[in-house]
């Protein structure tokens, strides 16, 4: 029954289906911390639908208060892929 309750927790998050099957794929990859980094290139590719999908959803999440979204920086200062973390 334990693996069925992350699919009724997906089932109350108030967002499009995008962003619902969004929202499974980052709790399946995410750690024992509830935390991921990874591109939203690689989200992209794996769905078959757009970045902007990507990103326009993963911006619902985060605003809806299910995930946090933590900017991340390689040593020489440049953008490197963001830290998500489940609530």
């Amino acid at each position: 029954m334990r693996k069925l309750s992350k699919y009724k927790v997906c089932g109350e998050v108030d967002s499009t289906v995008t962003g619902k099957l969004l929202y499974l794929i980052l709790e399946e990859l995410a750690d024992k911390n509830g935390e991921i980094i990874i591109p939203q290139k690689k989200i992209s590719a794996a769905l078959h639908i757009s970045k902007g999908a990507v990103s326009r959803n993963l911006r619902r999440l985060r605003e809806g208060g299910y995930i946090d979204v933590v900017a991340q920086y390689h040593s020489d200062g440049g953008r490197a892929a963001n830290k998500y973390r489940i609530r």
